[in-house]
């Protein structure tokens, strides 16, 4: 393969040239001043260069390592983060300002674990002439029950789940606090009383009580609140709503969220799924899934460590191949080593690492994170694109020292100072040309405001930087030294032994692209017509596609193949009946205090029909909203029509109130006619401060559990800063319904807000923030796209002597391959997310390295006809594409087909895969038949 790359072409090397160069100079005689002046800048700055650093190779080698190591300081601060928050949203976003207010007025969300029980082998069974689902089995109720019990009773140290749950009750019950936490399951229906499973008529009996009204005081769980039907039962019918043929059990364990317990919980959740992977291997009759906060990025971090030896794996095969294939092929073995360049390969390799840990060091030092985004990708990237100018300057080398022996020349040490001169007067106009394009694109990439996007940017700017600066230094002084051992006639890795120097053959890709591909694509007018109207159909068919591009990244995908949460995720979308819970928040605009039962926010008392209370009423009924789950838990609402209408819960002795769970001895129920606003405010803290009673004796109705934290009183406690009203979402089985849903709820505070000038009001949910970047990431790809594409634009029309005619054919190919990739995207199946954003970005930077050297070897190109010089364009250029960039990503990215992470599969493989088929089918075939048509036809 190495002569692919290095072979010579037969009509140059026979000519009567010193070194066989491009003599650029007589190329341009025609040209104005200006335009000579300009091309012939960047030859002469390459012999330059390449002349100062043979004469001071210690010095330059030195000061390269300083510099790599000082950038490599950074690494004392470097750090990886998984958090989605911050790696999805911009510091300043709408969603992360909503996290903070949030979470600063009414509290971090308690964090949650869940079991879910079906059995294995549906069935049946008869009870009191009721035919209800096997779920309800006496045995299926008592596993369930044991194992609940037995998770509950996990021990961190001497830490238990008592001391880790959420306890709604807070501060108002310190009696009985094992009995506060708020576990979720259909035995708080049976008061947690394993003994009635005993009685299949009576516990059946209760069962089907609560499940119809979970509200009723006999139904309410320890903890004073209702485990409502549709958080402990699933895979009923949504529309008969017939609870007893639900198929689902559904355990919920509350833990706190507070950052104290973070660690203890952390490690509970830890012992719980070892306990319940345990189970799943036992209990052969049941089909048991579970989940945890903790369990999804749990799990990406064991496919990625799973995924270790197939990244590593695929990352040394580049470098073999790199290794392997960079000398030129040779029939005898000791031709082979001679012609070989497998150290030299391999310190290529070495500047490319150093290049990315350079620039993780850089960033570091900044205080950015890294993600994994930029440790998987980044390296390749920087060898995909960095590695292709090894071979152009070995290619350089090679056909000048093939020339000369096919002259018979004598080679000694006295001639490596002008090959290497030479040999950079050609190839260095062409590397800024590509390398500054790249570097351009990519910083202009860092001006997205995903911070995702922003760090991956950031790295492959300067990780390209350094890796360019490396080759023209540290690689030029390893090219010299390889140089004088083959001049020496001294053997690839056996420098002690030595051999003849002959004239190496050409490689298969070489070969085949001079003797086939280029006389084929040539032959006629038609073979290139058919070519230009197959690629021209091709482009408009993805742009066609393009709109159909499906935005999201299903959490199934980032999982490994063996995860336990497939089958809980499975569960979750084909049997919940009831999406994630969301909140309605309002406050003042102006940061002043409101009054809550302003006709604006409440709007029962005096009907309004664009208070926020029935407006969520009203659109939680429309089909325009089907996600959102209407008015699910307004304190207002529980206050006015519920607690404070039940003649058992108001009572009062003066200002003190009278809990009906105390004894109310010298109290009386509380007055309710003309209500002052003081005496009004004063109910509504009672409201929720009081505990309900689940005996049927008393106030069932109070708020402490379930509204307690809903309204934040201001300092005269006759007004709110703020409030919040519940409600849910649908079920949310795909990131698309996921995305839909933040939409319509946004849009519902969006209604909210224009009819109300008092209140501020935004939705909220946990979710929110790792779902904004889809209202902007289509807006971001094509800034994103757009800029880079101009930006390399500009940049080649600069490099190229102000050639708009060469410029736009590296525009136009860098565009094919870019709406190609997108529209290739809808058919191969996969969404756009900030990953294969990034991934479009890195399409944009493999396309100019493979379009910018075609287009300058045209530019440079000796040839007379527009034909002629892009045939010879593509033999001079192509095989160091093929045999260079192609081929070496290719073989790293076919091991990534083997990882267990779908996210490994369909982002890195298909898609590298596919941007690589795509750039090399541009680069090789369309391009040099676009330029032999349509390219400049003087010299």
């Amino acid at each position: 393969h190495s002569a692919d790359v290095n072979g010579a072409d037969e009509r140059l090397l026979n000519e009567n040239t010193d070194n066989c160069e491009y003599e650029v100079e007589s190329l341009i005689k025609d040209r104005d001043p200006f335009y000579r002046c300009w091309l012939n800048l960047g030859p002469r700055l390459g012999q330059a260069w390449s002349d100062f650093i043979y004469d001071y190779p210690i010095k330059v080698l030195f000061i390269c390592l300083l510099l790599a190591g000082l950038c490599c300081t950074g690494w004392y601060n470097f750090r990886i983060t998984t958090d989605p928050v911050e790696l999805w949203t911009a510091e300043n976003s709408v969603s992360r300002q909503h996290k903070y207010d949030y979470d600063g007025l009414f509290g971090t969300s308690y964090r949650t674990c869940q079991l879910v029980v079906k059995q294995r082998t549906p069935s049946t069974f008869e009870v009191d002439d009721r035919v209800v689902n096997g779920v309800f089995k006496p045995d299926v109720l008592r596993e369930v029950y044991d194992m609940m019990t037995s998770i509950e009773s996990i021990k961190v140290g001497e830490v238990q789940y008592s001391d880790l749950c959420y306890k709604p009750l807070g501060e108002f019950n310190k009696t009985h606090p094992s009995e506060d936490c708020a576990t979720l399951s259909i035995f708080q229906w049976l008061d947690n009383d394993r003994k009635l499973l005993e009685q299949a008529g009576s516990y059946m009996d209760r069962i089907e009580l609560c499940s119809e009204a979970s509200a009723l005081p006999q139904c309410l769980a320890s903890f004073r609140g209702p485990s409502s039907t549709h958080y402990v039962l699933g895979g009923y019918d949504a529309d008969k709503l017939n609870y007893m043929d639900a198929s689902t059990l559904m355990v919920t364990f509350a833990l706190d969220g507070s950052e104290d317990k973070v660690d203890d919980i952390l490690k509970w959740e830890t012992k719980m799924k070892e306990y319940l992977l345990q189970q799943i291997e036992e209990r052969t009759e049941l089909s048991i899934a579970f989940s945890s906060d903790r369990a999804l990025e749990d799990e990406i971090d064991r496919a990625s460590h799973a995924d270790i030896f197939t990244i590593i794996l695929s990352y040394i095969l580049m470098f073999v191949y790199v290794g392997a294939t960079l000398g030129d092929f040779h029939s005898s073995v000791s031709g082979c080593f001679l012609h070989s360049k497998v150290l030299l390969g391999v310190g290529g390799v070495v500047i490319v690492l150093i290049s990315v840990v350079s620039a993780l060091g850089v960033t570091s030092f900044a205080g950015l994170p890294s993600t994994l985004i930029v440790i998987e990708v980044i390296p390749f990237l920087i060898l995909a694109v960095g590695v292709d100018n090894v071979y152009i300057m070995v290619q350089g080398v090679q056909r000048i020292v093939n020339g000369k022996i096919r002259r018979g020349e004598t080679l000694n040490r006295g001639v490596v100072r002008g090959i290497i001169s030479s040999m950079m007067k050609d190839v260095f106009p062409a590397m800024i040309l590509s390398s500054l394009c790249q570097m351009v694109a990519f910083a202009l990439g860092s001006l997205s405001f995903m911070p995702s996007v922003q760090n991956f940017a950031y790295n492959a700017t300067i990780a390209l930087l350094v890796n360019f600066l490396l080759q023209s230094t540290l690689f030029l002084i390893l090219l010299r030294v390889d140089l004088m051992r083959m001049v020496e006639k001294r053997l690839d890795m056996l420098c002690c032994v030595k051999a003849k120097l002959r004239k190496p053959s050409r490689g298969p890709s070489r070969w085949f692209i001079e003797d086939y591909l280029s006389k084929f694509l040539f032959a006629n007018k038609w073979i290139s017509a058919v070519v230009l109207i197959f690629f021209a159909c091709f482009t408009s068919a993805n742009l066609v596609l393009i709109p159909y591009l499906k935005l999201g990244l299903e959490p199934t995908m980032a999982l490994p193949t063996d995860s336990y949460l497939l089958k809980y995720y499975d569960i979750v979308y084909t049997d919940y009946r009831i999406g994630p819970g969301m909140n309605f928040v309002f406050k003042s605009r102006n940061g002043s205090e409101l009054d809550i039962y302003d006709n604006r926010i409440y709007g029962e008392l005096i009907s309004n029909p664009d208070s926020l209370l029935k407006t969520m009423k009203k659109y939680g009924q429309s089909p325009e909203f089907e996600f959102i789950k209407g008015d699910g838990g307004s304190f207002m609402t529980a206050f006015s029509d519920g607690w404070l209408d039940t003649s058992s819960c108001c009572w009062n002795s003066g200002d003190r109130f009278c809990s009906s769970i105390h004894e109310r001895e010298g109290c009386r129920i509380c007055g309710k006619r003309n209500m002052s606003k003081e005496t009004k405010y004063k109910y509504l803290q009672w409201f929720i401060s009081d505990i309900p009673r689940t005996d049927g004796s008393g106030c069932s109705k109070g708020g402490a559990v379930s509204y307690s934290n809903n309204a934040v009183f201001g300092p005269s406690n006759t007004s709110v800063v703020a409030g919040r009203f519940t409600s849910s979402h649908g079920v949310l089985s795909s990131s698309s319904y996921f995305i839909t849903a933040r939409q319509q709820a946004l849009k519902l505070a969006e209604e909210v807000n224009a009819n109300n000038e008092l209140i501020e009001v935004y939705a909220y949910s946990g979710f929110y923030p790792y779902y904004e970047q889809y209202d902007t990431i289509v807006r971001e790809l094509a800034v994103n796209l757009v800029i880079t594409i101009l930006a390399t634009f500009l940049v080649a029309t600069l490099l190229l002597g102000f050639n708009l005619h060469a410029s736009l054919c590296v525009m136009l190919t860098v565009t094919m391959c870019a709406v190609d990739m997108m529209g290739s995207m809808v058919y191969l199946d996969i969404p756009l997310n900030a990953l294969s954003l990034v991934n479009l970005l890195l399409s944009v930077g493999i396309a100019v390295e493979f379009s910018a050297n075609i287009v300058q070897s045209f530019t440079v190109s000796k040839e007379g006809g527009r034909l002629d010089k892009a045939q010879d364009a593509l033999v001079r250029t192509g095989p160091a594409i093929v045999s260079g960039i192609a081929m070496t990503n290719f073989v790293g990215v076919v091991v990534l087909a083997a990882a267990k992470s779908q996210l490994f599969v369909v982002f890195y493989f298909r898609m590298f895969f596919t941007i690589n088929c795509l750039c090399v089918a541009h680069a090789v075939f369309f391009l040099p038949v676009f330029l032999g048509f349509l390219g400049e036809n003087s010299k």
